[in-house]
């Protein structure tokens, strides 16, 4: 059975398939070490194709590209409902307004929808699936200020249980006892996969957010003084430089005080600050971060107070 793994990885290679170099793949540790654990049946199929899934997001394995992982939904159990995410950006920055959406289904029936558009031009919305909603191919299209999108697609299949060929829990004890290479064990992955032997179910709506937003600012100032914050954007590959930053301070009775824009540095940062007006009055305010690269979009709510000192004007002493 070892010498299976190793010619599958061959006529991977020799059909251009998949070309794959060992000394080229990097895989976590932590992968093996959940692979071993199946392979002696400690857990279950479920963990073990939770780091497959790690794999394909990683793009250490591929899938199909009809139906890439990325835009592929299975259909809820019954009883259950899921969401599928429809997203994109319209490219206007600072213009707020609403797009426009119908949603084709698979039988015909569209769906006529609208999402609110941030000042990053970026919009988002939720689809309702349940297990009577038809699989197949979805159309997305619509308008933003009477101009036409870009159509995408998505697909709903029904949810089907993993299989795993009994066999291939021997190549995974060998790999986690390094006695086949990564390039067999990943080979073997995506021989699998490529020939719907092997089915995974992607849970895209558990997925993280790919822009994190990160905020540092005082959390009391008083008035007369400062307020310096300092907005930091990550993703899963570290900090994101051009990012696009949006900024709104707000109180709360929805009055818009402040406004700032601009791109986040080689750090990751975007730095901004003005002065706290010497009678404003004492509150809670709220700095509005909306965060676009372009593709991806993430918001964050900041709250600090404004303080005063007891005798100095429109000051309420406690």
């Amino acid at each position: 059975m070892k010498s299976l793994a190793v010619l599958i990885g061959f006529f991977l290679v020799m059909t251009g398939i998949h070309n794959i170099h060992s000394e080229t793949i990097m895989i976590s540790p932590w992968i093996k070490n959940t692979a071993k654990l199946w392979s002696e049946q400690k857990i279950d199929d479920t963990r073990f194709v939770q780091s497959i899934q790690y794999l394909i997001k990683s793009n250490v394995i591929s899938t199909p590209l009809v139906e890439s992982s990325e835009h592929v939904y299975f259909l809820p159990k019954y009883g259950q409902t899921s969401f599928v995410t429809i997203y994109g950006t319209t490219g206007d920055l600072k213009k707020t307004n609403n797009v426009f959406l119908s949603i084709t289904r698979p039988d015909g029936k569209i769906i006529e929808s609208k999402a609110a558009v941030l000042e990053s031009g970026v919009y988002q919305t939720t689809l309702l699936l349940n297990q009577d909603s038809p699989s197949g191919t979805y159309k997305v299209a619509g308008s933003y200020n009477g101009i036409s999108i870009p159509i995408s697609y998505f697909y709903v299949k029904e949810s089907q249980l993993t299989k795993i060929p009994f066999w291939f829990k021997n190549n995974a004890k060998w790999w986690a006892d390094s006695e086949i290479s990564n390039s067999d064990f990943v080979s073997g992955l995506q021989y699998l996969i490529n020939k719907k032997i092997f089915q995974i179910e992607y849970d895209l709506e558990k997925d993280p957010q790919r822009l994190y937003i990160d905020v540092e600012g005082k959390s009391q100032v008083r008035r007369g003084t400062m307020q310096s914050i300092i907005v930091t954007v990550t993703d899963e590959q570290g900090t994101v430089d051009g990012a696009s930053i949006f900024v709104q301070v707000e109180d709360y009775e929805e009055t818009k005080l402040k406004d700032f824009s601009g791109i986040t540095d080689s750090n990751g940062n975007y730095f901004f600050s003005w002065e706290i007006g010497k009678y404003a009055e004492a509150e809670t305010l709220l700095v509005f971060i909306d965060v676009t690269d372009g593709f991806s979009s993430a918001s964050s709510v900041y709250t600090f107070e404004v303080t005063c000192h007891c005798g100095e004007q429109d000051c309420e002493c406690r």
